[in-house]
């Protein structure tokens, strides 16, 4: 075999090796946006409130559920991000978390079938937490996960119908999200719901898209 082809037949190996990672990594991206969490956040949250103490580390939930010390570690740390809980250190610079507002222990309301926040889905629970629900809230009422949620409100929010609040939590606190509609749906809120065909169609579609839902 010559050089030239040994380094054609190599360049074309190299090319093809390349080319298969790329297509492994684009269907494990897209296929694990679809595949069901371990525990989901509403249950994590629940779970973190019937501590003894209310607080839980990595590897107590590690242990006790099908996550991985390290993915515990990363969902514990994504909900203190998202300002649900507050976190604390002992000696050994082992992490401790706490919810850091208590939890609503009403029954959820009652909500359509779709495995999305619909219009009339927002509606019913803009008037149940007084206009003004948190990530929690929204999380504990319908059991869908932060992620999803926050891209439903970035939608709104890009429509001109929801606004998105950062209260002051502290110093160095990161604050949860509040959502306030904005006028005229604040004013009127049923005039939100004349919206609902098409924003329920775009939704559908954005997170099909998104690969939240299939």
């Amino acid at each position: 075999m010559s050089k030239t082809v040994f380094l054609i037949l190599l360049a074309s190996f190299l090319t093809m090796l390349i080319l298969a990672l790329v297509i492994y990594l684009v269907w494990r991206q897209r296929s694990s946006g679809s595949l069901p969490s371990k525990i989901s956040d509403r249950d994590l949250l629940l779970r973190l409130s019937r501590e003894p103490d209310g607080f839980l580390t990595p590897d107590r939930l590690s242990k006790s559920t099908q996550l991985t010390k390290g993915e515990a570690r990363s969902r514990l740390m994504r909900l203190a991000m998202a300002g649900l809980l507050d976190q604390g250190y002992n000696r050994r610079l082992v992490s401790h978390y706490t919810l850091r507002e208590p939890l609503d222990d009403r029954e959820p309301p009652d909500l359509s079938v779709d495995p999305f926040l619909t219009v009339d889905d927002l509606l019913l629970l803009f008037k149940r937490y007084d206009f003004r629900p948190r990530d929690q809230d929204l999380i504990m009422a319908t059991g869908l996960p932060l992620a999803m949620i926050r891209r439903e409100m970035k939608y709104f929010a890009s429509e001109g119908v929801v606004d998105i609040l950062y209260l002051s939590a502290g110093y160095g606190k990161q604050s949860q999200r509040t959502y306030v509609l904005q006028e005229p749906y604040r004013s009127q809120p049923d005039a939100f719901r004349r919206r609902a065909s098409r924003d329920d169609l775009e939704l559908r579609e954005i997170l099909r898209n998104d690969n939240y839902i299939v």
